[in-house]
């Protein structure tokens, strides 16, 4: 017990499996089954040398994780394992831990009086989210087009989480936390870094492409671009990695990719960014989108889509103000220099509060996404491998 409290204290560098996805040999490239890791990381050139075990009662097989990066923080590791496996083991230096496997993918159930297309849509990512206007908006303008609607949300008020989950049958929010960011013990304080936030909408969305995509025929992604800071240039289109569309095997069924990223929000409409690419066999569906196995994102052209906001909702703005404060901070190169040296010598005080935001609010509810995590260590590295999530309520704010 020891030991590990001595590694959990010393761990400078962080890594999150966020969830495991089970290919047959039918979804596979390597056209045997295989677990795609999804994992989430801020280390450079992110490696751990990890194995994967598999077993169906009779047979076992164990293969090393190639780890790919696919994003700027996102990872996807891939191993083989056999058909309908019972459980998987990750082993790690010394470390050697039993999940069970994930549920095969299966396409989706479709009621046909209701919906006619095959098609999922996702959208990400709500933090201390209470503008309900927007959103429910957006899903009335989408949910006679989709047999499923995703929304994944790290933190968003118990008003609102109510009204999504009342809305329709076939609209299930996802709790999905930030990357880790708070100090051990600190759960009223969010110190909101422009790339975590960045990594937990890349993350939920290809996360949706890796889960749908080889299930559905149509697909649609939306980045809502709730947290624009200023400190990152903004770019209005939003696609997935090539390294992640280049997934796509002839055993999938998807055949068209949309894209979506919110590009202004004003008090009547919505405007989306869209851009769209489609299956090589599929160019009857959509004849201004690009090749979605090898996207030219660049010469792919894009529209704009006006969305009225028509649905009223109490927005209370509770966080806005410190929201915004929060994302139009943008610090030059001296700043920050002088904020690492400030963080180096006083390493346990607070060095800026600038991004660093007070959840505790009295009488605001608030459901808040949490990981369920088991965890291994390799050298100053501390890897959690999520097993479960869940959403938390909370009467005093969006605690952490």
């Amino acid at each position: 017990m020891n030991h590990l409290s001595e590694l959990e204290e010393n761990s400078r560098h962080f890594a999150i499996i966020n969830d495991i996805v089970y290919y047959n040999s039918t979804y596979s490239a390597s056209e045997k089954p295989t677990f795609m890791f999804l994992i989430t990381s801020q280390i450079a050139n992110f490696y751990l040398p990890m194995t994967c075990s598999s077993i169906d009662g009779y047979t076992e097989t164990t293969s090393q994780i190639a780890i790919q990066q696919v994003g700027e923080s996102l990872l996807v590791g891939t191993c083989t394992v056999v058909e309908d496996p019972l459980y998987v083991t990750l082993k790690l230096d010394d470390f050697s831990m039993q999940i069970d496997a994930p549920t095969p993918l299966e396409p989706l159930s479709i009621r046909k009086s209701v919906v006619k297309e095959d098609h999922v849509i996702c959208m990400s990512h709500l933090v201390l989210y209470e503008d309900g206007t927007t959103v429910l908006s957006l899903l009335k303008h989408f949910k006679n087009s989709a047999a499923k609607i995703m929304i994944y949300a790290a933190s968003v008020s118990d008003s609102l989480y109510k009204a999504l989950e009342e809305y329709s049958d076939n609209v299930e929010v996802v709790p999905w936390m930030l990357p880790e960011t708070k100090k051990r013990g600190d759960f009223d304080k969010l110190k909101l870094d422009p790339n975590y936030s960045r990594a937990g909408t890349d993350g939920s969305l290809t996360h949706c492409f890796l889960r749908y995509a080889p299930v559905v025929r149509k697909l649609t992604l939306i980045d809502l671009a709730t947290l624009k800071f200023n400190s990152i240039p903004f770019n209005p289109d939003y696609t997935l990695s090539k390294e992640v569309t280049s997934m796509v095997t002839e055993g999938w069924k998807l055949k068209k990719l949309t894209n979506y990223r919110v590009t202004m929000n004003s008090q009547n409409d919505v405007v989306l960014n869209e851009k769209c690419f489609v299956h090589q066999d599929a160019q009857d569906l959509d004849k201004e989108c690009g090749d979605l196995q090898s996207p030219n994102i660049e010469n792919t052209p894009s529209r704009s889509i006006y969305i009225p906001k028509v649905v009223q909702f109490d927005n209370l703005s509770i966080y806005e103000d410190a929201l915004g404060r929060c994302t139009s901070y943008k610090s030059t190169i001296e700043d920050r220099q002088k904020l690492m040296k400030f963080e180096f010598e006083l390493e346990n005080r607070v060095s800026s509060e600038v991004c660093e935001i007070e959840l505790m609010r009295d009488d605001f509810k608030c459901r808040v996404a949490m990981d369920y995590s088991k965890k291994m260590f390799r050298r100053r590295t501390r890897l959690l491998i999520t097993h479960k999530r869940a959403f938390l309520r909370f009467w005093d704010g969006c605690h952490l």
